[in-house]
């Protein structure tokens, strides 16, 4: 296994850090802000946000100010912080784990460090600010979307999801409600394509791929298309009443994402944008992998497997870095995007499950990962500390840190 020594930017120890390398809080007063979202200040003051009003507002100004604009950096370590850093070391040395790592508490970096290559043919190492493949991290933007139509009255969370898919036969027994929380029943179009492709178009593309040394990569073929995942899902059968038992299954964020389109009349992907990417100032997160700096590596023999974004969708196809997911987390978990009975309602677990809307919920922890060949993403935010953990990696699932020390339970116990 290839080693990777990296360049490192030792910034003043002393100095409080965040986005931009010293002290400035994401979260600001601010006035005359002009986000283009839904009327917030309606929103705070109607459906009980924690707001004051105006004051509780991020302009766009503000959050494009923080954007990272030294491409050269690739460490960030506070001094109470120095045993994560000598933790990730180790397993860079040892277990190969190459990516990004950052640990904030509240809107303060306090550790962020790059580690390995992006891109092993060009010999491109990543930095601090390399974008990944966030994979089922995706989910969660995809729940809180699905809560904002909820709140604008677009969306009833116990409607059956007939009125959107009036041709799947199990349609009436299924709310959306159930899609949120992996409750549906439906079979997983993702990790079990070989149950869910069933028609003549399908077979034939699974079976181009069949032979070959790494069948994951059928999910790059350009050939796969909305109609041919809802053609399937028709001839589909439940594998549990619907409500029964939970099933993590990646069609049902699928369909959540073409609801999502019907409810507000754009793509899933503007809807992003406009109301989730623009108002958190996460200017450099995309739904396209041309905007990914990192190459996956590992599971993929070549490095270069692009996923086809029209396969993966809402259930993962955000491609976004550190600094943004940070932005994401601290607007999410601060009541900048929900009201706190909306936020409230994502984050309440399944009894049998621990999970949420798009989240996983244990012990005051709030996490999700994420997995797609090559790739492994991360992120954490403990509500009781107000810490919040992001990994990115782009390597093999079978070694990655990720896949051994799950809820990040091993660096928030390096704390000082």
């Amino acid at each position: 296994m290839n080693k990777h020594r990296l360049l490192a930017i030792l910034l003043t120890l002393g100095c409080m850090i965040n986005l931009t390398g010293c002290s400035r809080d994401i979260v600001k007063a601010a006035s005359g802000a002009n986000v283009q979202e839904r009327a917030v200040e309606a929103e705070n003051v109607n459906k009980g946000k924690k707001s004051d009003g105006e004051n509780d507002r991020i302009s766009q100004e503000e959050l494009a100010d923080i954007i990272s604009e030294d491409d050269t950096l690739e460490k960030i370590v506070d001094p109470a912080y120095e045993e994560v850093e000598r933790y990730l070391d180790e397993e860079s040395a040892y277990k190969g784990f190459q990516g990004v790592a950052l640990v904030a508490q509240g809107n303060e970096i306090k550790f962020a460090k790059a580690y390995g290559n992006a891109d092993y043919d060009d010999n491109i190492v990543n930095k601090v600010n390399t974008r990944f493949a966030i994979a089922s991290n995706t989910k969660q933007f995809t729940a809180v979307a699905i809560m904002q139509l909820m709140e604008d009255g677009k969306i009833n969370l116990d409607d059956t999801i007939d009125k959107y898919f009036p041709k799947f036969k199990y349609a009436n027994q299924i709310t959306v409600r159930e899609l949120l929380q992996m409750r549906s029943g439906l079979v997983d179009y993702l990790n079990a394509a070989e149950l869910y492709f069933k028609d003549e178009e399908s077979l034939k593309i699974l079976n181009d791929y069949r032979e070959k040394a790494y069948f994951d990569e059928y999910v790059s073929d350009s050939r796969w298309t909305a109609d041919i995942i809802l053609n399937n899902l028709y001839l589909s059968e439940l594998q549990f009443e619907p409500g029964q038992a939970y099933d993590y299954c990646n069609t049902n964020y699928y369909l959540l994402g073409l609801i999502i389109e019907q409810a507000s009349g754009v793509s899933y992907e503007d809807y992003i944008k406009e109301n989730i990417f623009k108002p958190c100032g996460m200017k450099i997160s995309s739904m396209s992998a041309e905007d990914t700096d990192a190459k996956g590596h590992g599971s993929v023999e070549s490095g270069e497997i692009v996923v086809n974004p029209k396969f993966t969708f809402a259930a993962g196809n955000i491609y976004t870095n550190v600094y943004d997911l940070l932005r994401w987390e601290r607007m999410l978990h601060t009541g900048k995007l929900l009201s706190q009975e909306s936020y409230n309602e994502m984050i309440t677990p399944s009894e049998d499950s621990g999970y949420g809307f798009g989240l996983i919920i244990s012990d005051g922890i709030i996490r999700h990962s994420g997995v797609i060949d090559g790739f492994n993403s991360y992120t954490e935010y403990d509500s009781a500390k107000d810490i919040t953990i992001i990994i990115l990696e782009n390597y093999d699932p079978s070694t990655s840190i990720l896949e051994a020390k799950y809820d990040g339970a091993i660096i928030r116990g390096l704390i000082k």
